[in-house]
C-alpha cells in the first residue's frame, strides 16, 4: 500500500479559510510531504534475516533509519524496548546468527567463508551508549558471536551526531552487511539513495538551523490538525484494536507486523450513539488459548468470545461498515498494521499519535489529556472492555480537535 498523505492545517475558521499556511505530512514516514521518502524505498528480497533490536528512545525519532530498513527488506523483524523490557524477550533467533557489534572478539564480516555465513544478523538501533547497555544487559545478545564491518568511507548521517568519522547509521550498517553477505542482491543502492535524499532534504529545510540536532531549542506548539478531521462527521470512523496474543515466551515492547486484531471496535461520528450505523465491534477467533490474565488485561471475559467470528467474516463486515471515501482514525500506527495483516479494507487514515495535541511542557497520556481537556463531550459507547474505553477516549479527542480547528476552543501554545 502506498503512503497516505493528509493535508494539515494550523487553524481553520468557520468559513473554511485557513489563518496560517497549510502544510502536508505523510502518515507513514511521519515526515512533511516535501521531505517524504516513502516513494523512493525499494522492495528488497534479502535471504539473510535482519533482526533490529531498537532502543525504545529511537522509536519516535524523526530521523530514525530503522523504519526505512523495515519498509524495504522482505526478511526483517523489529523488536523495541529497553533492557528491562527485553531481558526475557523471544527475539526469534535461530542456530546461525550473529550480532553486528564491534568488539575485541569481532570477526570481520567480509572475511567469513560463504558456507559459514550466518542466516540471521542482529543489528542494534540506538546510540552507542544505548547499544552498549543492551549488549551488556540482554543475555540473548551476550552469547552471540560478534561481527564487524570495515567502512571504506565516512557515513552520511549528517543530521545526527556520530561518535566518530567512520560511524554508520543503522541503515548504512545493514546495507553494508548485506553487500558482504549477499553480493548479488539488487536495489541496495536505491535504498541508500532514499536515505541520502532524506538527509539532504532535511539539511536543505529552512528550519534546519533552529532544530534540536544543531543545538537549538524548539519553541512554540504547532497544532498540526489534519483536514481529514474537519470533513463531514459521517465520513469519520474512529477505531481501536487489540492485538491477538503473542506467542508463548514473547514479551517486551514488540513491534510485530505479523499479528492481526483480536478485538476491533469502531464508531462513526455524526450518527446516534445507539444506531447500528454508528458502531462496529468484532471479537475474532483466537489462534491460541486466552489465559485469564490476558483476558483481565483486555478487561474482558471468555463470554465475549463465545460468539467469535473468523477473520474472513470480520473482513467482510468491516468492508461493509467502512465506506468508500471515509477517513479512518486510529490512535497508534499499530491499528493500521493490524488491518494490513489481515488484508482488511483500508484507504484514507490518520493516526492521532502523530498530532501534536499536547502542551510540550506537560506530556500527558491520552486518558489524562481527555480527562483534563475533553470533559465537555458526553459519550457512552456500547463497546466492551479496554478497547471500548480507549475508543471512547479517541472519539472524544477527535471531537476536541475538530472544535479547536473550527475555532470553537482556544488553545494556548507553549513557549
Amino acid at each position: 500500500m502506498g503512503s497516505t498523505v493528509i493535508r494539515l492545517n494550523d487553524a481553520r475558521q468557520r468559513d473554511g479559510s485557513v489563518s496560517e499556511p497549510a502544510s502536508t505530512r505523510c502518515f507513514q514516514c511521519f515526515r512533511p510531504q516535501s521531505q517524504c521518502y516513502c516513494g523512493l524505498i525499494p522492495r528488497i528480497q534479502n535471504e539473510t534475516e535482519i533482526i533490529l533490536v531498537q532502543h525504545v528512545s529511537e522509536r519516535d525519532h524523526p530521523f530514525n533509519t530503522a523504519r526505512m530498513v523495515r519498509a524495504a527488506l522482505d526478511r526483517t523483524k523489529l523488536v523495541c524496548g529497553n533492557s528491562e523490557r527485553l531481558v526475557d524477550a523471544n527475539l526469534g533467533l535461530g542456530d546461525s546468527v550473529g550480532l553486528l557489534y564491534p568488539s575485541d572478539t569481532a570477526i570481520t564480516l567480509a572475511n567469513i567463508p560463504e558456507n559459514e555465513r550466518p542466516s540471521q544478523i542482529v543489528v542494534i538501533d540506538g546510540t552507542w551508549p544505548q547499544a552498549k547497555a543492551l549488549v551488556r544487559d540482554l543475555p540473548q545478545l551476550r552469547s552471540l558471536p560478534h561481527y564487524q564491518l570495515l567502512p571504506t568511507e565516512p557515513g552520511n548521517y549528517r543530521i545526527r551526531l556520530e561518535p566518530n568519522d567512520v560511524s554508520l547509521s543503522t541503515l548504512e550498517a545493514v546495507v553494508q552487511a548485506l553487500r558482504e553477505l549477499e553480493p548479488e542482491l539488487t536495489d541496495l543502492d536505491k535504498l541508500v539513495g532514499a536515505f541520502e535524499t532524506m538527509v539532504q532534504r532535511q539539511l536543505d529545510h529552512p528550519k534546519v538551523k533552529s532544530s534540536h540536532y544543531s543545538g537549538g531549542r524548539k519553541s512554540g506548539h504547532t497544532l498540526n490538525i489534519p483536514a481529514g478531521l474537519i470533513n463531514s462527521q459521517k465520513s469519520i470512523v474512529v477505531a481501536y484494536g487489540e492485538l491477538e496474543c503473542r506467542e508463548e515466551g514473547l514479551t517486551g515492547d514488540i513491534i510485530d507486523s505479523q499479528r492481526g486484531p483480536l478485538v476491533w471496535s469502531a464508531h462513526r461520528l455524526g450518527e446516534s450513539v445507539d444506531s447500528s450505523l454508528a458502531n462496529f465491534e468484532s471479537f475474532i477467533k483466537p489462534k491460541r488459548r486466552l489465559t485469564n490474565s490476558f483476558l483481565a488485561h483486555l478487561e474482558l471475559s471468555g463470554e465475549h468470545f463465545e460468539n467469535w467470528e473468523t477473520v474472513d467474516q470480520f473482513r467482510e463486515r468491516w468492508g461493509d461498515f467502512l465506506q468508500d471515501g471515509d477517513t479512518l482514525v486510529v490512535y497508534h500506527p499499530s491499528g493500521i498494521r493490524m488491518l494490513e495483516h489481515v488484508n482488511a479494507k483500508l484507504e484514507n487514515w490518520i493516526t492521532l499519535k502523530s498530532i501534536n495535541f499536547h502542551n510540550q511542557e506537560s506530556r500527558r497520556t491520552l486518558s489524562e489529556f481527555v480527562n483534563d481537556e475533553c470533559g465537555m463531550f458526553e459519550l457512552h459507547l456500547p463497546h466492551s472492555g479496554r478497547a471500548g474505553a480507549r475508543l471512547s477516549n479517541s472519539v472524544k479527542l477527535v471531537k476536541y480537535l475538530r472544535e479547536v480547528a473550527l475555532g470553537n476552543i482556544k488553545v494556548e501554545r507553549g513557549e
